[in-house]
């Protein structure tokens, strides 16, 4: 019988840079000797193919030093010790609340005390810190409670932020209108576009070939330009004027880049009065019934409804949407589903019965048209500050 850890580790360095293509299969070559372990060390996996299945971050004490990352495909959980907000107070009060949020595999946080917004990479370790967002910004401006948390529903980054370059921008969805604010690196402050017309309750954002797209709760569409400050937003399309939707939806609306296409992802959910849920056994308990899929011309704002996405798997909640390629084998996500968790804020914070978020999670596939599983019901599922959310994968992490 072969002794595999007696091979050259020339020959390990080789087949783990041009081979390997999974994060956890990676790790795994590591764990098979010291002289694997030595191989590979200063291997920086960066895989050819978008096919690393994300982390589901869970929910744990506000004031714990730590979360804990569920993995998909190996079923296991991975603590992160996350940065700690200075704290401006002489006191020793622990309780500070913070919210998270995630893109481009950064962690995004925000401090209700000292309201301190920081980028954090899990993967090296590295800090951004971001201007605050002053209260007069928000649509309750005079608010300092609590509820400060809650006028920021998403961030999302036009790319990934690195050593050597800085050329990325970071947009925020904020206060009860969900409107949009830019900030770049050197920047002091947050910059907010001039809009001349109505936007209502921004829903989802994507950075897509140079430019930020946006949609609002009544499907419609809008462009941001490449320069944020010098540039009026542009309407692209209105879901409404081409058809698409009658009214105003219960339902939620994602953009995403799934290869080279601009996807509109239509949420649909089931709102269920009190008497007809049952407290008892919330796994029962579903909002999302269904999901349509739409493909966004954004040179002619023209739609066009698509029956799937191919081998790619989407992933949404409250991180920025985005795409997996599936790849074959038990640790790969199952393609043409979307797999969805818990962001409907506006109801889990203000019902005890919800838990406070992460029930409505589950795979949903296209082909079927119909939820086909769930891919967690562990503990560290409910929190009314931050719910679960997805944390994409990009090199070691």
């Amino acid at each position: 019988m072969a002794n595999w850890s007696e091979l050259p580790q020339e020959l390990v360095r080789k087949v783990a840079t041009q081979h390997i293509e999974n994060v956890e299969d990676f790790e795994e070559i590591g764990k098979v000797c010291s002289d694997w372990r030595s191989a590979t060390k200063d291997v920086n996996l960066c895989p050819s193919k978008n096919t690393q299945l994300p982390w589901l971050m869970l929910v744990d004490p506000p004031n714990s030093p730590h979360r804990r990352f569920y993995s998909l495909s190996k079923h296991m959980f991975q603590k992160i010790n996350l940065p700690q907000h200075d704290d401006d107070d002489d006191d020793d009060d622990d309780d500070d609340h913070v919210r998270y949020f995630s893109s481009k595999g950064w962690l995004i946080s925000l401090s209700m005390k000292n309201r301190n917004i920081t980028l954090f990479d899990p993967a090296s370790g590295k800090l951004i810190k971001l201007p605050s967002v002053p209260l007069n910004m928000l649509w309750y401006g005079d608010w300092y409670d609590d509820s400060y948390l809650g006028h920021f529903s998403k961030f999302i980054l036009s790319g990934i932020p690195s050593s050597c370059d800085d050329d990325f921008t970071v947009a925020m969805m904020f206060d009860g209108n969900q409107q949009l604010a830019f900030w770049r690196p050197g920047e002091q402050k947050w910059t907010k576009p001039v809009v001349d017309f109505d936007i209502n309750w921004m829903l989802d954002t994507c950075f897509f070939y140079g430019e930020f797209y946006a949609i609002d709760h009544f499907g419609k569409v809008m462009a941001f330009g490449s320069q944020i400050s010098n540039r009026q937003p542009r309407i692209v399309v209105d879901l409404i004027d081409q058809g698409v939707l009658f009214k105003q939806t219960n339902g939620m609306f994602y953009l995403v880049q799934v290869e080279s296409k601009l996807l509109v992802v239509h949420r649909h959910h089931l709102l269920l009065d009190n008497h007809e849920r049952n407290p008892e056994n919330t796994n029962e308990v579903c909002w999302t019934i269904c999901f349509e899929v739409f493909e966004l011309n954004v040179d002619n704002g023209k739609l066009k409804s698509v029956e799937g996405v191919g081998n790619q798997a989407i992933f949404i909640g409250l991180n920025s949407t985005f795409s997996v390629e599936a790849s074959s084998g038990k640790r790969g996500c199952k393609p043409n589903c979307i797999y969805f968790i818990d962001d409907n804020t506006e109801y889990f914070q203000e019902d005890a019965v919800l838990m406070g978020g992460g029930i409505d999670m589950g795979i949903y596939s296209l082909d079927e048209g119909k939820l086909i599983e769930r891919f967690y019901e562990g503990p560290s599922q409910f929190c009314f500050t931050t719910p679960p959310i997805w944390v994409e994968r990009r090199g070691n992490m």
